[in-house]
């Protein structure tokens, strides 16, 4: 059997997938996973599996995942060893642990192989699995430059050169990086932006860390001023010439008018540079991006709470839920400087703003925390019914009233009683992915396969939209309803006609970097949507970009790079805000 958490959680017998079931069982079973062959006990997986506030239902709850479990893993795979539970597991049937046998054997290529996108992707509101996924990451990114040394030990200059520009930018902090983009550049032939290369990775140690560069990155940069031969390609050049290919000496004339042409470009350069001001901040985990719709650049970020997840905008302030602290930020949205962190005592998983407050949904808290949008004081925390014991991730508000989503439910909050109105399960719909509000109706993104239109007013289906992948973000605007998912390796983006419900449009994205979670389709990078300021737009997780796509002929007219891993997205006016962890 053939387990794997090095992208999409799978799991594969005999070339079969086998089905786990999404929330408290697959949870259940990566920390098993992450903990083989030991007797975890009980107490232990309901704490790491629903924090210090576990619902009564929490044991009855573990108990039917581990029997689900047993049956779909077979006989002598998952078993009772009080005061616990003990996953058996081969080493070799893990991919995390043939990753990291193969970079210790040092076979970089082999391991990065088994690489799929981001581990345990789907699990990205649970505690113990960002620990986990933070240390793979750490593994990944170990490798990724042992496999560039090789690269470099065999001649792979110039080519490398796009590749380590683009992990530099991402990973602005790893000084390891800079090093090898500085030697691909300089035994390419480039000596200036080689030692430009350096500036830059000093510049933002400084910014960041207010450190200067290791020791070695300094020893490099002088070896680069003295074009010390060391430095020189063990193998021949990317690409010798031939005698017959070797270039002509150019003459004089020529030269000079290179060179006047050089300067002058530069100038253009230097005053393009002034006019549009410094370059781009450097975003870092935790924070809250603006992006200028005019341009189409960064021009801030702001520091907020950990691991932050959606966003909610106001004509004064920009709200953040953050899912890794419990709290939610409140943020100047002209001067963009955090105004505090508001602890609301749980999971903060996702917000929405209407009906007069801010609304939080708590994941798995499975709550909605009300916020006073002028004090930050909490004015009523709204606790789901006994029956309803999924996990409230999505959230939204529009017309006067508060949706939330928890498992297969649709929740009415009505603002004014303090009570939760409705909470009957949808027969059209069994795993709600998002909610938004808007063209007279609610809408459902759902792992059916679905986009559900629902009445305002009964709160039951008025019909729904089928198509080739699961949606996993939806949005209105534009007199249309936006839904993203993936399929065959593409990210995509639907319209929907809000009146006939017919889809009229598929706009690809770009790439899905995560395929193939459940049979042919799968949860992709791509995590929100978002209309307004002129554009659809929707964050690539995995990525680091900001899509943004003409609602009029619903092509993608600008990639942004962000950086980070964006998440959530809310648009005012004048700016899109966008989440990046």
């Amino acid at each position: 059997m053939d387990f794997r958490i090095l992208g999409p959680m799978e799991v594969v017998d005999e070339g079969r997938p086998v089905a786990i079931r999404r929330g408290k069982e697959q949870a259940l079973l990566a920390y098993l996973l992450l903990h083989p062959n030991q007797v975890v006990p009980r107490e232990r997986l309901i704490d790491e599996l629903w924090g210090e506030r576990p619902p009564p239902t929490a044991t009855k709850i573990l108990q039917n995942a581990v029997s689900h479990l047993r049956k779909q893993l077979g006989e002598g795979r998952l078993l009772t060893r009080e005061p616990g539970y003990q996953l058996q597991l081969d080493p070799d049937e893990l991919d995390a642990n043939r990753f990291q046998h193969l970079a210790q054997q040092g076979q970089p290529h082999q391991a990065l192989a088994l690489w799929r996108g981001t581990p345990l992707v789907e699990l990205q509101d649970e505690r113990f699995a960002d620990d986990a996924r933070r240390q793979l990451d750490d593994h990944h990114a170990n490798t990724l430059e042992d496999r560039i040394d090789n690269d470099l030990e065999n001649g792979k200059n110039s080519e490398l050169i796009p590749e380590l520009e683009h992990l530099t930018n991402q990973h602005p902090l790893r000084e390891r990086l800079h090093a090898q983009l500085m030697l691909a550049l300089y035994r390419s032939g480039r000596q200036a932006d080689a030692l430009e290369a350096y500036q830059h990775a000093r510049r933002t140690l400084e910014t960041e860390l207010g450190l200067q560069p290791n020791p070695n990155l300094q020893h490099l940069q002088q070896q680069i001023l003295n074009h010390d031969p060391t430095l020189t390609t063990p193998t021949p050049p990317d690409k010798p010439r031939s005698p017959a290919t070797t270039p002509r000496p150019r003459h004089k004339p020529t030269l000079i008018a290179a060179v006047v042409a050089l300067l002058a470009a530069l100038a253009i350069a230097l005053v393009f540079a002034f006019k549009s001001g410094s370059s781009p901040p450097v975003v870092r985990a935790d924070s809250l991006v603006a992006v200028d719709p005019k341009s189409n650049r960064v021009v801030g970020a702001t520091r907020v709470g950990a691991a932050p997840r959606g966003a909610a905008v106001t004509a004064k302030t920009i709200w953040v839920a953050n899912s890794g602290d419990g709290t939610v930020s409140e943020v100047d949205a002209r001067s963009r400087k955090l105004v505090r962190n508001i602890g609301i005592g749980a999971q903060a998983t996702e917000i929405a703003v209407g009906a007069g407050a801010v609304w939080v949904a708590t994941g798995l808290d499975n709550t909605v925390v009300q916020l006073d949008a002028r004090t930050g004081g909490t004015l009523h925390t709204f606790r789901f019914p006994r029956d309803i014991d999924a996990s409230a991730y999505a959230i939204a508000a529009g017309d006067g009233k508060v949706w939330a989503v928890s498992g297969s439910r649709l929740v009415e909050i009505d603002p004014g009683s303090d009570v939760v109105v409705r909470r009957d399960p949808l027969t059209c719909c069994g795993g709600l992915r998002d909610v938004a509000v808007g063209a007279r109706a609610v809408w459902l993104a759902d792992l059916g396969q679905l986009v559900a239109r629902i009445s305002q007013v009964t709160a039951r289906s008025t019909g729904t939209v089928k198509l080739e992948a699961v949606p996993t973000a939806i949005t209105v605007g534009y007199g249309s309803v936006w839904a993203a998912g993936s399929a065959a390796g593409r990210l995509l983006l639907w319209r929907i006609d809000p009146e006939t419900l017919q889809l009229t449009q598929t706009v690809t994205l770009g790439t899905a970097r995560n395929p193939g979670l459940y049979g042919s389709y799968g949860f992709l990078s791509t995590v929100d949507v978002a209309a307004g300021a002129g554009a659809v737009w929707a964050t690539d997780f995995d990525a680091g970009t900001l899509i943004r796509v003409d609602p009029d002929s619903g092509t993608v007219a600008k990639v942004i790079h962000i950086g980070g891993y964006p998440r959530g997205l809310a648009v005012s006016p004048h700016r899109v805000w966008v989440t990046v962890n």
